[in-house]
């Protein structure tokens, strides 16, 4: 039985596995963040680690934006098929050489750790304090097309997704009502 065939079995409650599967992440060096050098390293990983899955990490970063006030998240463009184009063929590389032996889970960045790629996390927290409407146009925007990538990568073939929601925890807040927002 190969690992995606055993991590599947799980789903049926009355296999009894005989270990608990396991898999670590990291994140590569920038010379393997795009294209063929990507799709090797994740592959050479997997392998090299004997991992129970495929994980494949998120490595587009949003452009930077000059974001003085809150009404300058109305500014965030929406990013289309193109902008994705290049995690995608990592994506479609991965999947295309992994998925018959394993399955292959993208990491997700969550909306809000995109814009804090946009602009620093602290004027992200200052514009939702101060005006969270303004906000949530930019954040809107963001998660568009984030959704758009992730349609993309559902067609691709990718398992599932690791959502990471680092940088939006409730300490992070002055005021509990702009979290829960």
């Amino acid at each position: 039985m190969n690992k995606r065939d055993e991590l599947m079995s799980l789903l049926d409650s009355s296999h009894k596995p005989g270990r608990v599967p396991a898999a670590f992440f990291l994140h590569f060096d920038p010379a393997f963040h795009r294209g063929q050098a990507a799709v090797d390293k994740h592959l050479e990983f997997f392998r090299f680690t004997g991992m129970d899955l495929v994980k494949i990490q998120f490595e587009r970063h949003m452009p930077a934006m000059d974001m003085v006030g809150p009404q300058d998240w109305a500014k965030v463009p929406l990013y289309g098929r193109d902008f994705w184009a290049e995690p995608l063929a990592v994506v479609k590389g991965i999947v295309e050489a992994a998925k018959k032996d394993a399955l292959v889970i993208l990491t997700l960045y969550s909306p809000f750790m995109l814009a804090t790629q946009i602009a620093e996390p602290e004027i992200v927290v200052r514009h939702i304090e101060e005006n969270p409407e303004a906000f949530k146009r930019g954040i809107e925007v963001i998660t568009q097309g984030l959704m758009l990538f992730v349609k993309e990568c559902i067609a691709l073939g990718v398992d599932g997704f690791y959502a990471s929601t680092q940088g939006g925890e409730s300490g992070r807040f002055a005021a509990r009502a702009s979290f829960d927002e």
